[in-house]
């Protein structure tokens, strides 16, 4: 669906399935939740795509080609969207103080 290092605009919807996210060939994560939102940092950062997305199930996914232009006239997806965003940022936030934490301790 989304290749790492490849600039494509796309907005992936994930309607239906399971896809495997990969950074490099190192899975990182597997979703498979209806709704979840790909492609997003790519577009908000204007950077090529931070890691890959790959179907591991039969998967319906909706594809937003111009992901920029769409968020910019849907403000309440956009604001939905900010607020994933805000979720992903606090988890990796609490997980790198746990590490940190965790590392001092050894």
């Amino acid at each position: 669906m989304l290749a790492e290092g490849n600039k494509s605009g796309a907005l992936c919807v994930l309607v239906k399935g399971e896809v495997e996210i990969l950074k490099g060939d190192m899975q990182v994560n597997v979703v498979s939740d209806p709704g979840a939102i790909f492609g997003e940092m790519s577009i908000l950062l204007d950077i090529p795509h931070m890691a890959s997305v790959r179907a591991l199930t039969s998967c319906d996914v909706h594809m937003v080609h111009d992901g920029d232009a769409f968020l910019r006239s849907n403000q309440e997806i956009a604001y939905d969207l900010l607020k994933i965003v805000a979720q992903r940022l606090h988890g990796v936030t609490i997980y790198l103080a746990d590490l940190n934490r965790y590392v001092r301790s050894v």
